[in-house]
């Protein structure tokens, strides 16, 4: 695709989510109107539910409101990780939707984290076993267990009798489904998504997650002065109840945390 076609094909997606932010009533968006430029440009790596190629998973949502209630229109930006963050770095976009903020800002010197959390992100255990409780690390030494290449914090503390690690969810599912494996560890809500989306009622997340790690938006080091607007108005969608009605209203349980 040249670099013409795809600026296009992002105009689209963008006003595409606008309109169907504003059916969800979270856009200032009037009915009829054609959706406005995007003022901000947030990268995002992440699945549904929590983010979408239209910019209109839970996630998304929030932030592109929290970002309108500091007066500012924000579109989501769908692209692989990698990309994501150097873009955000180099000052292409204007930041990402979901990081750990311990882990990304040591090798990105010009992004700020948002201080005010996005999301509690939870690891939970999914597995076919009905007789199978999992409360903590220790549980996983007498199983075999897959996660997904790259998550740091597993690799530093799963112990088990076989690890097998998955280049993505779909991978990772599928060991769990052809017995490869006796638990996947993933994020609980895009899990859940899957598991829907495959239609495997016999798949089931155990409880609580695993662990849960907080993350952050993240922005270029230009908008420093957004930081704290932002994050205040982060808290005040937590306070009016509206990241809670997020959750709720797609479906899926609000993470502790938050």
């Amino acid at each position: 695709m040249s670099a013409i076609h795809e600026r296009c094909a992002r105009t689209i997606r963008r006003g595409m989510a606008a309109l169907l932010l504003a059916a969800c009533g979270l856009s200032a968006v009037p009915a009829g109107a054609a959706p406005p430029a995007c003022q901000i440009i947030i990268g995002s790596c992440h699945l549904p539910p929590l983010s979408t190629s239209a910019g209109t998973g839970i996630l998304d949502r929030l932030e592109i409101e929290a970002f309108r209630r500091v007066g500012l229109v924000a579109c989501i930006e769908p692209m692989n990780c990698e990309r994501s963050l150097r873009s955000a770095d180099s000052g292409m976009t204007d930041g990402d939707l979901l990081r750990v903020a311990e882990a990304v800002l040591p090798k990105a010197p010009n992004l700020m984290a948002v201080p005010e959390m996005i999301y509690s992100l939870p690891s939970s255990v999914f597995t076919l076993r009905a007789d199978l409780k999992v409360t903590g690390f220790d549980d996983l030494r007498p199983l075999r267990v897959g996660y997904v290449l790259g998550w740091k914090r597993l690799e530093e503390q799963v112990r088990a009798v076989e690890v097998l690690r998955a280049r993505g969810p779909e991978e990772l599912f599928a060991l769990l489904i052809e017995d490869k494996v006796d638990v996947v560890i993933y994020e609980r809500a895009t899990g859940q998504a899957l598991v829907r989306k495959l239609d495997r009622n016999d798949i089931r997340a155990l409880e609580p997650p695993l662990v849960q790690v907080p993350t952050h938006v993240v922005l270029n080091r230009r908008h420093r002065k957004l930081i704290e607007p932002l994050a205040a108005a982060l808290r005040a969608l937590k306070a009016d109840g509206s990241y809670a009605a997020a959750f709720r209203d797609a479906g899926y349980p609000l993470p502790e945390k938050q």
